[in-house]
């Protein structure tokens, strides 16, 4: 006896698509804690070294939680304004923040003491980041200035002039001390090189610029203005590479993973997504409760952080089991390390691993899980499977049935001896589908049987009898719109012949 093969059905539009390998991963980050601060968390920044604190820059102060457990760790609220930008130096031992009053603070984390305060910036200052020698730090204001100022004085060793209005984004170049990065409202990014003191690549994103980030390797840039992304090339004097629209409205912040492989991008429209940099499309989507200013990425990967109006801080955790080899976690940060348990690459092993010369591989055999409606087509129990077909409400899988029914001649089988209760279920699948013109072929064929067999019992059964009236007015109705198709497409051909300059 052959094996039995499954019904095939007939392929119409998927309503929904299955979730992607990669929009499992980003949705692992789940058992969110959330923080309700007094003001808009307005930047999140991750300790780089153990165990990975996060700093929070909200209101006046700045508060550092723990990610693993969400508790407040320390605050520094030594602020005569609003705080802005809290960043960690790559060492974990200083903090730097801007003041709403133009001052640039820089905290010993250990102690909260105020170790330098620079004056200089005659506007708030909104941006500050630790250059990349831990030794000076840089700085943005609304004033339209940036900043480099040096961490053993109290004076600013260079001053950036050639932004027209706010300065709300900035970072620094990871392979170069030289270069910072710099976003604005006058819609312009500016690339400043500290060795000439002047901005050596400019570019225009066409609105007002909210998030900037540069590649570790410093030869292309992201910008965020509006609800549209765009790369730049930097090497190229700034030819743009790419841009990006996936969010309703406009974005606030950008953010990498460890391996620079995906780009986060938050907004207003209460979104986090996940783009993949090699073509920049969305790979997965993180909805939030309320309009999101600042996200982060521990440098593990292990907590996302996103920060939202009305004070509102989530911290979504994962779980990972790195190992204790110092070396290997130092690699799996980096992102080089596929073995790191809780990475993606992790995740994502072996799905593109092809065999080599000389490897066996073995087949996994499936099972194959039959529908009820099959259960009984392979039993030839063809009255059950039509009926079990009916129950699934779906026009395709019951069409496809008769059909294969037809081919076996067990259509006679299926419809035949039945009673009221059994017969009205098809009554009412031809009422609804017969004149489909998906289905109607079939199902014209299907009534005829029907009719050949039932015709001696009409008049019996109030309830059929209804039914068949039904049908009767359907066909009608669709008899009559055919009828009047045909009658217009005379009517048009007898004008396009006695006019032939219409057609």
């Amino acid at each position: 006896m052959g094996e039995f093969k499954k019904l095939v059905l007939k392929k119409f539009p998927a309503a929904s698509r299955p979730e992607s390998s990669e929009e499992h991963y980003w949705k692992k980050f789940q058992s969110p804690i959330t923080i309700r601060e007094y003001g808009a968390v307005r930047c999140i920044d991750f300790s780089p070294t153990k165990p990975h604190d996060v700093a929070v820059t909200t209101g006046s102060k700045i508060q550092v939680f723990g990610s693993s457990d969400g508790q407040l760790r320390k605050t520094f609220s030594r602020f005569k304004n609003a705080a802005y930008s809290g960043r960690f130096r790559s060492d974990g031992q200083l903090l730097v923040a801007g003041d709403g009053d133009g001052t640039v603070k820089v905290f010993e984390y250990s102690g909260r003491l105020i170790l330098r305060d620079f004056k200089g910036h005659t506007k708030a200052a909104q941006v500050s980041h630790f250059a990349l020698d831990n030794k000076s730090v840089y700085s943005a204001s609304d004033d339209g200035t940036v900043r480099l100022w040096d961490l053993a004085g109290e004076e600013a060793i260079s001053v950036f002039k050639g932004h027209q209005d706010y300065v709300r984004a900035g970072t620094v170049c990871k392979s170069s001390n030289d270069l910072f990065l710099t976003g604005s409202y006058d819609h312009t990014v500016h690339l400043w090189d500290r060795r000439s003191g002047s901005c050596v690549v400019q570019v225009d994103h066409g609105a007002p610029v909210d998030a900037v980030l540069m590649f570790p390797s410093g030869t292309a840039c992201i910008s965020a203005g509006g609800n549209v992304i765009k790369v730049w090339d930097v090497v190229q004097g700034g030819r743009r590479i790419a841009a990006a629209s996936n969010h309703q409205k406009a974005i606030t912040c950008l953010a990498f993973d460890t391996s620079a492989g995906r780009l986060l991008s938050g907004s207003v429209d209460r979104q986090v997504k996940v783009h993949d940099v090699s073509s920049y499309k969305v790979v997965a989507s993180l909805s939030y409760p309320s309009s999101i200013l600042s996200l982060g990425l521990s440098p593990l990967e292990d907590c996302l952080a996103v920060g939202m109006t009305g004070g509102y801080l989530s911290l979504k955790k994962r779980k990972t089991g790195a190992g204790n080899d110092e070396e290997e976690q130092r690699e799996a940060i980096a992102g080089f390390s596929s073995s790191y348990s809780g990475s993606f690459r992790y995740f994502a092993r072996g799905k593109k691993e092809e065999p080599g010369e000389g490897d066996q591989v073995v087949e996994k055999i499936k099972r194959k899980s039959l529908r009820e409606y099959e259960r009984f087509l392979k039993k030839f129990r063809y009255r059950d499977a039509l009926d079990a077909s009916l129950r699934t409400g779906r026009a395709d899988v019951v069409t496809s049935l008769l059909r294969e029914m037809m081919l076996r001649d067990g259509l006679e089988i299926a419809l035949g001896g039945r009673d009221e209760e059994s017969l009205e279920p098809i009554l009412l699948f031809l009422i609804r589908y017969l004149v489909n013109p998906l289905y109607s072929q079939i199902l014209c064929d299907v009534f005829s049987v029907l009719l050949d067999m039932y015709s001696d019992v009409v008049g019996v059964s109030e309830r059929i009898d209804s039914l068949f009236a039904k049908l009767k007015q359907k066909i009608g109705i669709e008899l009559r719109f055919h009828s009047d198709i045909f009658q217009l497409l005379g009517t048009m051909e007898m004008i396009f012949a006695a006019n032939p300059a219409i057609s």
